[in-house]
């Protein structure tokens, strides 16, 4: 595929878009229904290369699947999945462990593989998790064969992970491990947010999970339960719109209403978007969604702890590009083991553009764009989060252009659509 080109914005007006289902609330939804016993059905899923992986994985193991327009029919194998099976995930790093998870309640094996990427992604953790409740678990990183052999449920005291996905993937087949689960996880908890997610998935399907704050660890209480069929409506991702909110705050006199957000905090990446006020940016909640306007102002983000929301912390750093001072952005320690190593990847693409930066395995340091005249490219490495980050940066710098623009496929098939909405639509009255 061609690199794409992203312009200087010049039409500056007023936009309404409706980004795509959230990725996280589709895979969350997606397993408890593909898990639950009967008839599920989603409406307004995210169909994008994460969701339809998992989608195959699901069919693989018995699940029934199918996608009609704006919705997905899940047919469920309540806890047991119908027979073993082989499945590649690809680059999906949620949905490869969801699957290794989900192996411990099939009788037969289950093998779960994925991208040279995602081979050398971690999942050591969450197969020894599973061997602890007595699993059987070949491997350490990828592929993986799972298969239940004695497995129950009872107590688990968990470290601090690489990774929030490992308790996410518990969480979810807990419901149908013999006696429930209960996970005692040390604080600093990585990624706690995405945890909370999971916990309200779940008592949206009936299930009576509770969290408990204690002082040095948190403790998650997930009965067994037999999961009945759900009708959901996925709401839109903010860890989409997040790109369109901060091309409003980052162009004075451009207003994007978001439909269907709100200020909620239940998705993380919500939390980005609220940032981009304090940048600056006039964020009002409308009737329907959210309206963004750039109010000509760019702050800096001072000292910014992004634990809760790393990936949209990218999007946040192409903001800062543009801000009146330097920004730290810190609080970042997954980001090195996602779809690329991204606090790398991200200093390199944000110094080709002109910024000064620095950066260890765990912050962002960025001084504000310099010079922006050259005509650049920059390649994401097969990462979507940093091509739509820095087609943000382009929006207002000019003379950029992304290689590889497809990999933005795997959350936001039509971004690239999407966006030149924002360039070509006509102002409205």
């Amino acid at each position: 595929m061609a690199a794409e080109s992203v312009p200087l914005l010049k039409r500056i007006g007023s936009r309404t878009l409706r980004v795509p289902g959230s990725k996280s609330l589709t895979l969350r939804a997606m397993t408890l229904g593909a898990l639950g016993a009967g008839r599920s059905v989603l409406s307004a899923p995210l169909e994008s290369d994460d969701t339809l992986l998992l989608a195959e994985a699901l069919q693989a193991i018995g699940v029934g699947v199918k996608w009609t327009p704006n919705k997905l029919v899940l047919h469920g194998v309540d806890g047991k999945p119908r027979h073993g099976a082989s499945v590649n995930l690809g680059a999906g790093g949620t949905p490869s462990r969801i699957m290794i998870a989900i192996g411990v309640l099939s009788e037969e094996p289950l093998t779960v593989d994925g991208d040279n990427r995602m081979r050398s992604r971690p999942v050591g953790e969450l197969t020894e998790f599973l061997k602890s409740l007595n699993a059987t678990c070949d491997g350490d990183s990828l592929p993986v064969t799972v298969r239940k052999n004695n497995c129950v449920g009872g107590e688990l005291d968990i470290p601090v992970t690489k990774s929030s996905q490992f308790i996410s993937a518990l969480l979810l087949i807990a419901p149908y491990l013999s006696g429930g689960l209960t996970l005692r996880c040390n604080k600093p908890v990585t990624s706690s947010t995405y945890i909370d997610l999971t916990i309200e998935t779940l008592k949206t399907f009936g299930v009576s999970a509770s969290l408990t704050n204690h002082d040095e660890c948190i403790e998650i209480v997930v009965p067994e339960t037999r999961l009945t069929h759900r009708d959901l409506d996925i709401e839109p991702d903010a860890s989409s719109a997040v790109y369109f909110a901060a091309v409003a705050a980052i162009h004075e006199g451009m207003s994007i209403t978001l439909e269907g957000l709100s200020l909620d905090p239940s998705q993380p990446d919500m939390e980005a978007i609220r940032l981009l006020e304090k940048a600056g940016a006039s964020i009002d909640e409308i009737e329907g969604g959210l309206r963004v306007t750039g109010t000509g102002t760019i702050r800096s983000l001072g000292d910014l702890d992004a634990s809760g929301f790393p990936d949209a912390s990218l999007c946040l750093a192409a903001v800062a590009a543009f801000a009146d001072g330097p920004s730290r952005i810190h609080g970042l320690e997954t980001l090195p083991i996602k779809e690329s190593d991204r606090i790398e990847v991200m200093a390199k693409s944000l110094a080709v553009a002109g910024c000064g930066v620095a950066s260890s395995d765990s912050d962002l340091r960025i001084s504000p764009l310099v010079d922006g005249t050259a005509q650049v490219a920059i390649d994401p490495m097969n990462d979507h989060r940093i091509a739509m980050s820095m087609a943000v940066l382009g929006t207002k710098r000019g003379n950029l252009s992304i290689v590889d623009p497809h990999c933005v496929s795997k959350s936001y098939p039509t971004f690239w659509k999407d966006l030149r909405k924002i360039y070509e639509g006509k102002d409205e009255s």
